[in-house]
């Protein structure tokens, strides 16, 4: 029996005592069967889980929208003859290459080049170079249409929605600050949630963005009397690991004898963990409460110090210096465990273990899971659903916890999240409000560029005005929406959620619509800006769309083939017949003309094809993504 093979969907009937009951073995349901093949059991059992299937075209095209910031045409194709399980394993075996910093950087030393200024290693003022939080986004766009690291840059966006940092902060227009983290993310995507959990801890513009950078021991022996910075100590609980109340392993709250919700901390337990996050500092601090260095100081992770010897560094000259404690001596005690005391210079251990309690609490499965499954395919999805990934969040199947591979592959080859046919009560808990900026992303990579570019600049400043979204800009740490936005109308009243909807607004949506006319009208869908003053345009970095190939197909009678072609593309065939007609309708009644030789006229053709786009892109078959 050779690997993906497709096979149809077995029926078998069993007959027990003159009674009949029709069980379905197939499309992921085994029912405890075993099978066997000519190469193994578990090849065999492929058939019957939905991995084992080769997908078609619209199932391809849906898969990859889940698992990558939008596919192209050849990627979709690709999808089908390789296979889901294929597809996940080849994106894992991809090294992480293409890092934001470098790129930042090598663009930051040809500013300087250009202009003559001191080399930026570390780099020169940003100020005298003009670089700010722009080059950022002109150095995540390059990363994020060309690294080719797919699955790596879907999952680091969706983390960065949940372990949120925002330049709307003291960073701002810092971009070594954003791209330092964003690498993080993306390096640490297929690691283990404790990993990306310690990583995020100890890195500078979160310590900066939540305030426990250079964090302090209590010091009660003066007048004014100081304590730690509570900040990180709470949004670590409540937003990046056991959230507000206490959860079954499916995601829905535990409720006592009164019925009402658990909560899962106390603000005892925040003032007990703030302890933990004291003594950290910058990685290239000479004392606790020093200040950066310069930019590069956002890329190094936190340096420990068990001491704030400040006073003594600063006032040397003094006979008799101030020192105190940095990191908080004694137990520390929250979340119902205790850490015991140990000497203050062994105080990363403290943070070590706090971050091992948080990690294991039993609210983290079902708390990250279901935020990643939103991230990713659904608003809501259901308590099995949930129940499924969080299994596998607490055991990998080699006992191992968090294992971030196998809940990507198990979130992303879900029954729910690869059926399409789902219909009934567990259809009103499929798909999603496509989030603005994936829209963007899925235009810009699964449309061909004019002049084959592959390197693009883009600061992506006219796609925050239009969109309100880019990465790393959210209002707060609460993100762009909030995972439990419930819109008025029949969502709400379905007792449904719908996060992205939270940013869907008069103005976001007109945002998005006059967009579209931009990027595909006008042909100009990015936002180009000289380096600096005087600086040659380089016309490649700023390319349109090239439709050309389209044309063809623009005649009347040929129309559904193209509208078929984009209805895969990005709806993933789920345009429904009445807007198809409409769409096919206000396209054949425009004007066209072809010559002798059936040549469709150039400027009739582009506008039947871009129009055709803008239709598709902008009805609600394609925003809500199923």
């Amino acid at each position: 029996m050779k690997k993906h093979i497709l096979f149809l969907p077995f029926f078998f009937l069993l007959v027990t005592k003159g009674l009949s009951q029709n069980f379905t073995i197939g499309q992921g349901n085994l029912r405890k069967t075993t099978v066997s093949s000519s190469s193994s059991v578990n090849t065999g059992k492929n058939t019957l889980l939905l991995g084992g299937y080769l997908p078609n075209i619209n199932s391809a095209s849906r898969f990859l929208s889940q698992g990558s910031l939008g596919p192209n045409i050849s990627e979709i194709q690709a999808l089908r003859g390789q296979g889901f399980d294929a597809w996940i394993a080849a994106e894992f075996a991809k090294p992480f290459n293409f890092k934001i910093k470098n790129y930042l950087s090598q663009m930051h030393q040809s500013m300087v080049d250009s202009l003559n200024r001191n080399n930026p290693t570390p780099p020169a003022s940003l100020t005298n170079t003009g670089v700010s939080d722009w080059h950022f986004d002109v150095s995540w766009f390059q990363g994020a249409m060309f690294s080719n690291e797919n699955l790596r840059w879907r999952m680091g966006f969706a983390l960065s929605e949940i372990f949120v940092v925002s330049r709307n902060s003291p960073f701002n227009d810092n971009p070594y600050a954003l791209a330092s983290y964003y690498d993080m993310l993306l390096e640490n995507s297929f690691s283990t949630y404790r990993n990306v959990l310690e990583k995020v801890t100890y890195h500078p513009t979160m310590a900066v963005y939540l305030t426990y950078m250079n964090n302090k021991a209590t010091d009660t022996t003066t007048a004014k009397k100081s304590f730690p910075d509570e900040n990180y100590a709470r949004e670590v609980m409540q937003l990046f690991s056991i959230g507000l109340y206490e959860l079954n392993l499916d995601g829905t709250e535990k409720k006592n004898a009164q019925g009402k919700s658990i909560p899962t901390y106390t603000n005892q337990d925040i003032f007990q963990l703030s302890k933990v996050f004291t003594g950290l500092s910058w990685g290239d601090s000479r004392y606790l409460g020093d200040n950066a260095k310069d930019e590069w100081s956002y890329t190094l992770p936190l340096k420990f110090f068990a001491k704030d010897s400040s006073d003594a560094i600063r006032n040397s000259w003094k006979t008799n210096p101030r020192i105190v404690d940095g990191h908080e001596y004694g137990a520390k005690t929250f979340l119902g465990q205790t850490i015991q005391p140990r000497p203050i210079q062994q105080g990363r251990q403290d943070i070590s273990e706090a971050l091992d309690i948080l990690a294991n609490h039993p609210n983290v499965p079902p708390f990250f899971c279901r935020r990643l499954i939103q991230r990713l395919v659904s608003s809501n999805p259901t308590p099995e659903y949930v129940k499924r990934v969080s299994e596998v969040f607490v055991n990998n199947g080699q006992g191992v916890r968090g294992d971030l591979k196998a809940v990507i592959r198990a979130v992303l080859m879900d029954n729910e999240a690869r059926d399409c046919k789902l219909t009934g009560t567990l259809g009103l808990n499929r798909g999603m409000l496509r989030e603005p900026f994936v829209r963007y992303m899925n235009i810009t990579r699964g449309l061909p560029l004019t002049g084959g570019s592959t390197k693009v600049r883009n600061n992506m400043y006219n796609i925050y005005s239009s969109l309100e979204q880019v990465p790393l800009y959210s209002p707060s740490v609460f993100n762009f929406f909030q995972a439990d936005y419930q819109p008025s109308g029949p969502v709400k009243e379905a007792g449904k959620v719908g996060p992205e909807f939270q940013i869907l607004n008069a103005q976001s949506l007109t945002g998005y619509i006059n967009a579209l006319d931009k990027w595909l009208i006008d042909n100009d869908p990015f936002t180009y800006w000289n380096l600096f003053g005087g600086e040659v345009y380089k016309t490649s970095q700023d390319p349109g769309f090239n439709l050309t190939a389209d044309y063809n197909y623009t005649r009347n009678d040929k129309l559904p083939i193209l509208l078929d072609k984009y209805n895969m593309l990005f709806a993933h065939g789920s345009i429904s017949p009445n807007s198809k007609n409409f769409i096919l309708n206000a396209i054949s009644g425009m004007p066209y003309a072809e010559n002798a030789l059936g040549v469709p006229d150039v400027d009739y053709a582009n506008r039947r094809v871009r129009i055709l786009l803008y239709l598709v892109l902008s009805s609600p078959d394609y925003l809500i993504n199923r």
